[in-house]
């Protein structure tokens, strides 16, 4: 029974490939073949700019008398640094992220979004994003060379503080 099991799962694995069109032949020389080539990499600030970016947002809001998170993201949106001072709530810090990433997917302040974030469109590619993506004021686009290279958001303010300090962080770059 035993054999049988193993010759049935090695005629189900040569099925499978020959379905898919997957070959098991050899490279010729019997070496490895060569990797594929590296794909182009995602413009992005740098972690030292980030943190450079975040302290200065930071100071802002000690300056406007509030308490913040604040997220800088790449152009993709994937997070790169972020900061919760002290006093602020464990929900800002992902807010300031999902802000981040909405003014970095669309090449706008996150302001801009508010009111398409109640469209079918935005509601779709949101619920596919994991319904990370926040269309709220508070975060600003990251250029550099005049091409969106990610965003910094920020949160636990009223919106205007949120967007001045990261205004103030995005001022960095």
């Amino acid at each position: 029974m035993k054999r049988f099991a193993t010759t049935l799962l090695a005629c189900g694995t040569l099925a499978a490939s020959a379905a898919t069109g997957v070959a098991f032949a050899q490279s010729p020389g019997g070496s490895p073949p060569p990797p594929p080539p590296k794909g182009a990499t995602i413009p992005r600030p740098t972690l030292e700019a980030a943190q450079k970016a975040l302290n200065a947002a930071i100071a802002s809001a000690r300056s406007q008398g509030v308490a913040l998170s604040c997220a800088v993201v790449d152009v993709r949106g994937d997070l790169i640094a972020l900061i919760r001072m002290d006093d602020a709530a464990f929900q800002t810090a992902s807010i300031a992220e999902g802000k981040a990433m909405s003014s970095a997917l669309f090449d706008r302040p996150s302001a801009d979004l508010a009111r398409m974030g109640a469209s079918p469109f935005f509601a779709s590619l949101n619920a596919s994003m994991g319904n990370r993506m926040i269309p709220a004021q508070g975060a600003v686009p990251i250029l550099r060379n005049d091409r969106v290279i990610g965003a910094i958001g920020c949160s636990g303010g009223a919106p205007q503080q949120d967007e001045t300090a990261a205004k103030a962080g995005g001022a960095t770059f």
